[in-house]
């Protein structure tokens, strides 16, 4: 059976709050569809970062209801030859650039159909080059609350040519004691988050807490000892410590310090994780 819209329209956008943006794509839906229920996830995305946006996106959607409607602009590409898409995927829908923002939080719930937005029935009359935000991703998402067919708003497009995201969400296991990841993420405290599943990594490597971990830094050649605990608060001041992180990824932090200044470590960058 077919996920159905249940009224609910998420926000993740690199708009800031000092501008109109937000308020212009909040009025347009309600224009369409006055008993929407919008939820602000992040407007403070890096301008142009694509991939901080995707791992907002990938940690959020599963917390709401399915059925939720998530639309995602982060968009460098805007008025230029990329794709304005809808993504349907088992339990939810994805609205945004084609530009991979969208891609690991539809994949991860399992991409079932991918639509390039086309039908000006369901856009703004006036369209700008510069607000597909207001003008196109706004109004779809309104339509797609009222239970429009997917099918109305554009044409279904092959899911393999969509574009990926900038950066590996991979975690791969060169034996039962290293492990290969990228950094998808770091918070305002300067904790790293690894593109490794907490679970997938500690039944891997069979870590168990108390266990040292050596961190290795290709593009550096650094090398760092942490200690793998339940939670950062277990490591001494200054102590730079790995463990299960919260949205379900391991993460690397310094106990009351910024790991990410101390490792130099940056969204993209690859690790190599090896259990001592």
């Amino acid at each position: 059976m077919a996920v159905k819209p249940c009224g609910i329209i998420t926000l993740t956008t690199d708009f800031g709050l000092k501008d109109p943006y937000v308020g212009a794509v909040k009025g347009v839906i309600y224009s369409i569809n006055r008993n929407a229920q919008i939820v602000d996830i992040v407007h403070e995305v890096p301008a142009f970062d694509i991939a901080y946006g995707s791992y907002i996106l990938l940690t959020t959607y599963r917390e709401y209801p399915a059925g939720t409607i998530n639309v995602a602009v982060i968009d460098p590409g805007v008025g230029s030859e990329r794709k304005p898409i809808l993504l349907v995927s088992r339990n939810y829908f994805f609205i945004g650039p084609d530009n991979g923002v969208l891609i690991p939080a539809a994949m991860d719930d399992g991409i079932e159909k991918a639509i390039v937005l086309e039908n000006p029935k369901y856009f703004r009359e006036e369209i700008s080059h510069t607000f597909h935000g207001r003008d196109i991703f706004a109004p779809v998402a309104a339509y797609l609350s009222l239970g429009i067919d997917p099918e109305e708003i554009g044409e279904e497009i092959d899911v393999e040519k969509l574009v990926k995201p900038p950066i590996d969400y991979s975690c791969s296991y060169m034996d039962d004691r290293t492990a290969v990841a990228s950094v998808i993420y770091i918070d305002h405290f300067g904790n790293i988050v690894t593109s490794c599943r907490s679970r997938d990594l500690m039944k891997h490597l069979s870590i168990e807490n108390g266990q040292r971990i050596y961190i290795s830094l290709p593009h550096t050649k650094n090398r760092f000892q942490l200690v793998f605990y339940p939670s950062f608060s277990h490591g001494s001041r200054g102590e730079l410590v790995m463990y299960p992180g919260s949205m379900g990824f391991v993460e690397i932090a310094q106990y009351m310090g910024d790991a990410s200044r101390i490792m130099n470590l940056k969204i993209g960058d690859k690790l190599w994780i090896q259990k001592a």
